[in-house]
């Protein structure tokens, strides 16, 4: 196995992750051995915030750039982040159907009949492996072996992860020398800064991100003042850990308003391996009550982008392509705790087999649960004899094996106000979702087996109702919206919807969105309310919307 450090070395010598037998080697030369044609493991190893992400996505980039590969999968991974899980985000990115019933050795075998006879780039990072042959156990062929030029790069923490994956190559990136630190530091704030001020983050690229975070929009009557708390904060040279967590707790305080740390906080109730969406960020903002400003969709989509755009200034996030964004999962780690003393609590790295324990849930996530991307079994379902009404959001996205509620399920936790459902396979919604009187927010995107959302009619409150995607969803039960006077995003784009119920009573109805809806019908047509004698109208653009003048799609 060759071994090599990466960028240049500091002044400062760091004993703790620079080996004397690597070779020095530059950033392009590094891009030059993760892409040369041998089909190999490359391991990029380093502690956390030392760009070693940032080096593979640019080695990800330039092969797919330069067409060089039939294949490219990025799979962004965690610490509690299963095999199961793994290969199934494998299998997405390859657009393998899974669906609900395939067992894991089933998708390796899937995985492995699909890419035998490519050449492919696979890149799994935040890796922590610890199973011997765990390429094998992906359904990853070797490179080596299937002798195409096929490539696999691996970004880790941990020695362990390192020696299972048994790489060709090991990339230790070294840290920033002062002269790179106080460049990048001065081209992050757009200004000369002191150049003492980068002598304690220990050449690290994304301490130095934060610490220009927390300078950046600097008043210059205040820069003296701002300075001497930036050295405050640095503290002593201890280490490169206690630095980091200096640092983000700074770069926290130094938000400008508590909106936008709440805003940031409520990003800890999504999945560490997973991107987040920033449309559905801003409208779990808007309606879980984090935005308040905001009057509108309108408002609430301005503000969010503001925060967004603030946080990303202050270094605690980042964008990932396709309108998604990422906490590195060091500053994650960090500001969790203090998620926690305001109410916003990471996912439960346990995974629920049957009845999820709400007594349990309740007292470690208080009123926000998030279970995305878990494995909550069959049927979920709640103890009959406790009820939840402290419970305001209920996150349950990307459920795969959940495929219906029991009935009385929501007669548990009804002041809900937040409910995400997307992204499970449920084909019915239980009688007692009709219990959720202060509900504001439905969220059914990509629920393919849904064939008909009913019982929502007493949804009063309602402002956002959004099930693009569902595939199988073909009518929405009529009378639906007949009582939502607070209406303003309806999504039903890429469904099968037949007709749509009357929306006239929807007068705070801006977006009305129906994009790839083949089976909509043009011709008016009826259909009768078994719940009365009534008939009622379906029209393409039900009658009363186009009269209040506020659809703007």
């Amino acid at each position: 196995m060759a071994s090599y450090c990466c960028f240049r070395k500091s002044r400062t010598r760091l004993p703790s992750f620079t080996v004397p037998r690597y070779r020095l080697i530059t950033l392009q030369d590094m891009l030059c051995l993760i892409l040369r044609p041998e089909g190999e493991v490359v391991a990029i190893e380093g502690i956390g915030g030392l760009g070693k992400t940032w080096a593979a996505k640019a080695a990800f980039e330039t092969a797919r750039n330069s067409n060089r590969f039939d294949t490219y999968i990025w799979v962004s991974l965690s610490t509690s982040c299963s095999l199961r899980r793994c290969t199934e985000k494998i299998a997405t990115c390859l657009l393998i159907d899974i669906g609900a019933e395939l067992s894991s050795s089933r998708i390796r075998v899937m995985i492995k009949e699909h890419l035998t006879r490519r050449k492919f780039l696979l890149v799994l990072d935040n890796a922590y492996f610890v199973e011997e042959n765990i390429l094998g156990k992906l359904g990853i062929p070797c490179p080596r072996e299937q002798s195409l030029g096929s490539k696999v790069i691996v970004t880790t923490r941990t020695g362990r992860t390192v020696s299972v994956m048994d790489p060709a190559i090991l990339i230790s990136p070294q840290p920033l020398t002062d002269q790179a630190s106080y460049d990048l530091l001065r081209e992050k704030i757009g200004k000369d800064i002191d150049l003492e001020l980068v002598d304690n983050c220990f050449g690290m690229p994304l301490s130095i991100i934060l610490l220009a975070g927390a300078l950046c929009d600097m008043p210059a009557q205040e820069s003296s003042k701002l300075i001497s708390e930036a050295y405050v904060a640095l503290g002593p040279k201890i280490s490169v850990f206690t630095t980091m967590v200096r640092l983000v707790k700074f770069c926290y305080r130094r938000l400008p308003s508590d909106t936008a740390r709440r805003c940031f906080l409520y990003c800890l109730l999504f999945p560490d391996d997973e991107a987040i969406p920033v449309k559905d960020l801003i409208i779990l903002w808007k309606l879980d009550g984090i935005i308040q400003e905001a009057r509108d969709s309108h408002e609430a989509n301005y503000y969010g982008e503001e925060i967004l755009h603030v946080l990303l200034k202050h270094g605690l996030i980042h964008f990932e392509g396709d309108h998604h964004i990422r906490i590195h999962d060091v500053i994650r780690e960090t500001v969790s705790q203090v998620g926690r003393e305001n109410g916003y609590v990471e996912q439960p790295e346990k995974y629920f087999d049957n009845d999820i324990p709400f007594e349990y849930l309740l007292a470690k996530f208080g009123r926000r649960i998030s279970l995305m991307n878990n494995t909550v079994k069959e049927e979920l379902r709640a103890s009959p004899s406790h009820e939840c009404f402290s419970t305001s959001t209920l996150l349950l996205r990307g459920n795969r094996h959940m495929r219906s509620i029991s009935e009385e399920f929501f007669c548990r936790v009804g002041m809900l106000r937040v409910l995400d459902l997307s992204f499970t396979p449920i084909r019915t919604l239980p009688q007692s979702i009709s219990r959720l009187f202060h509900l504001r927010l439905l969220l059914l995107v990509g629920c393919g087996h849904l064939e008909r959302i009913q019982h929502i009619g007493s949804l009063e409150m309602l402002e956002a109702l959004s099930a693009s995607g569902c595939g199988s969803l073909k009518r929405v039960e009529c009378g639906s919206f007949d009582r939502m006077g607070l209406l303003k995003i309806l999504d039903l784009s890429r469904t099968s919807i037949e007709c749509l119920p009357s929306l006239a009573a929807c007068m705070e109805l801006n977006q009305l969105l129906l994009q790839d809806c083949p089976c909509l019908k043009f011709e008016q047509t009826t259909e009768t309310n078994h719940n009365s004698c009534d008939t009622t109208a379906f029209i393409k653009f039900p009658y009363g919307v186009s009269k209040t003048g506020a659809v703007s799609n």
